[in-house]
């Protein structure tokens, strides 16, 4: 089977931008300058290799829809948005606990500090 060369880049640009809103963040995501991915595969003269169908698989994208256009990708869209906005979540969570930590851990010294200043007076 010969791929069609223009299916495969409306396929990725598809991808791209219902995953990543931009080709610049998803140039990005794939460790890509955006000029590459618009002049070697968002045109149609050039076909992602090995390399980059892995990363694209790591992104979620489904290779086999992407090269032949036969089979939707077995993550919908809105499931790749939910997971992203669960990661963001998580993210900040994390971010939100390590500050609270440090700051308890922080006041706790405080009051060891203004305890034994307190006893010193």
């Amino acid at each position: 089977m010969k791929l069609n060369k223009k299916i495969v880049a409306q396929n990725l640009r598809l991808f791209g931008y219902k995953r990543f809103g931009t080709m610049k963040k998803f140039a990005e995501a794939l460790d890509m300058n955006p000029s590459t991915l618009y002049s070697g595969y968002l045109n149609g003269r050039s076909i992602p290799g090995p390399v980059l169908l892995v990363k694209l698989m790591d992104l979620g994208c489904n290779i086999n829809w992407l090269l032949t256009g036969r089979e939707m990708p077995s993550t919908t869209f809105n499931e790749i948005d939910k997971v992203k906005r669960l990661e963001e979540e998580n993210a900040r969570l994390r971010f939100a606990l390590s500050y609270s930590d440090n700051s308890l851990t922080a006041f706790k010294e405080i009051e060891k500090i203004n305890g034994t200043f307190a006893k010193t007076q």
